[in-house]
C-alpha cells in the first residue's frame, strides 16, 4: 500500500474514532445544582472551598456532570462551558435538581418485617439485617458504602435505598426480595430506611 494511501486512510480511522467536532465524552456522574441549604450561591471555585477564588457561576436547576467529590463535602463539576468546584449542599443527584429537604416519597409497608441486605447478587457474601425504624443515612459509617448487591425482604417490611447519603440522590423502595438489584443502584447503595 502506497504510503499516501495509507496516511489518508489512517486519517479517516482517526476521524471516524474521535466523532462530532467538540464532542465531549460524558464523564463523572449525573447531576443537577441546586439552592442548596447553606446560601453559598453557584460559585464556582478554583479548589474545594471558600477560601479559593471564583472562577464561574452555574445556575440552579442546570444538569452538571461531577467528577469528584471530597470529605470536606465539595466537588468538582463540569458544565459544557464551564469547569469549577462546588459545595455538595448546591448539588442533587436525584432524576430532577429536588432541594436538600426533599427526600424520598414513597409508597412503603410498615412494621412487622426483616430486610437483609447481601454483598453479593443471589442473597448471598456478607450480610446484615434490619428490622422496621432502622435508619442508616450514612453506610459508610459502618463500612458498607457502595457493597450491596441484593436485598431480602421478610414479611411486611420494605425499604427505601438511595445512592448517595443523607437520601440526597437516586433512591428506589424495595418491597419485595431482589436477587439482583437495579443497575443504579447495584453495588451503589449509600442510605437505606427499613419500614
Amino acid at each position: 500500500m502506497p504510503f499516501a494511501v495509507r496516511v489518508l486512510f489512517a486519517a479517516i480511522v482517526a476521524l471516524f474514532l474521535a466523532g462530532p467536532a467538540g464532542a465531549v465524552p460524558p464523564t463523572g456522574s449525573a447531576g443537577w445544582t441546586t439552592d442548596g441549604w447553606v446560601s453559598l450561591s453557584g460559585d464556582l471555585r478554583s479548589g474545594p472551598g471558600t477560601r479559593y477564588d471564583v472562577t464561574g457561576s452555574v445556575d440552579v436547576g442546570i444538569r452538571v456532570r461531577v467528577d469528584r467529590c471530597n470529605i470536606k463535602r465539595w466537588c468538582e463539576i463540569h458544565t459544557a462551558s464551564a469547569r469549577g468546584w462546588l459545595s455538595l449542599d448546591n448539588l442533587s443527584f436525584g432524576q430532577k435538581p429536588d432541594g436538600w429537604l426533599v427526600g424520598p416519597k414513597f409508597p412503603t409497608q410498615r412494621g412487622g418485617g426483616v430486610v437483609c441486605f447481601y454483598t453479593s447478587q443471589g442473597f448471598s457474601g456478607e450480610s446484615f439485617c434490619a428490622k422496621s425504624g432502622r435508619v442508616i443515612p450514612d453506610l459508610s459509617l459502618v463500612g458498607l458504602d457502595n457493597d450491596i448487591a441484593s436485598v431480602e425482604v421478610n414479611g411486611a417490611a420494605s425499604a427505601v435505598v438511595c445512592r448517595d447519603r443523607f437520601f440526597r440522590s437516586y433512591c428506589e423502595v424495595v418491597d419485595v426480595s431482589k436477587g439482583r438489584l437495579d443497575g443504579l443502584l447495584t453495588n451503589g447503595i449509600s442510605s437505606i430506611r427499613v419500614y
